[in-house]
């Protein structure tokens, strides 16, 4: 994925749908791409198709974004809850992603922590050895940040978690991002790159 422009105030110049509507209207040639649909998977297709040289353009109905993609999580996980399936191919290939995101996005991704709480040896074991292959599988990547917190800090961070899960629990730090903001600035990045996007 090519590196992201962050969105920079309003609207405006070249990026404008009265702007892209009047670079549409202009054109004589044929287009390589059209991609119906301006949400991140549009977004991102369009934007590829123009960094590779192709004459793209990207249609929308309604806002960028409106569709699936206002839904979002707004979490840039690495697949750890796939690693108790031991599908550890496409944790891999999800925390690379997550690493490129962050790489080509900083301003829009942040680390965020998550707590799972453990009841029992065994649950502290498995989540301990867990969270230690998820980390070690992130590498350089990593939000790394894994730690047990013991009750009174579960009971601080958390203080309505029901009783049974107030014991020790652990920490662990995944990714969060501003959806909106990267779809604009990849949207605006595809402009840059010479799409057409209404």
């Amino acid at each position: 994925m090519a590196a992201v422009n962050a969105p920079a105030g309003a609207s405006a110049g070249p990026y404008s749908r009265a702007m892209q509507r009047a670079a549409l209207d202009a054109n004589t040639d044929a287009f390589d791409v059209l991609v119906i649909g301006g949400g991140a998977t549009g977004a991102g297709i369009v934007l590829d198709a123009a960094v590779r040289g192709y004459r793209a353009a990207l249609l929308e109905r309604d806002d960028f974004g409106a569709g699936t993609s206002s839904a979002s999580s707004k979490l840039i996980h690495g697949g750890v809850r796939y690693l108790a399936q031991g599908r550890i191919g496409l944790v891999r290939e999800a925390l690379r992603e997550r690493a490129v995101l962050r790489r080509n996005a900083p301003a829009l991704v942040r680390p965020l922590d998550l707590i799972v709480p453990t009841v029992g040896l065994f649950s502290r074991l498995k989540y301990r050895v867990g969270l230690g292959i998820y980390d070690l599988l992130a590498g350089s990547g990593a939000f790394h940040g894994i730690g047990r917190l013991t009750p009174a800090a579960v009971r601080a961070a958390v203080p309505n978690l029901a009783e049974p899960y107030c014991g020790s629990a652990f920490r662990y730090r995944d990714g969060q991002f501003d959806d909106t903001a990267l779809l604009i600035a990849t949207l605006r990045s595809a402009v840059d790159a010479g799409a057409v996007v209404v």
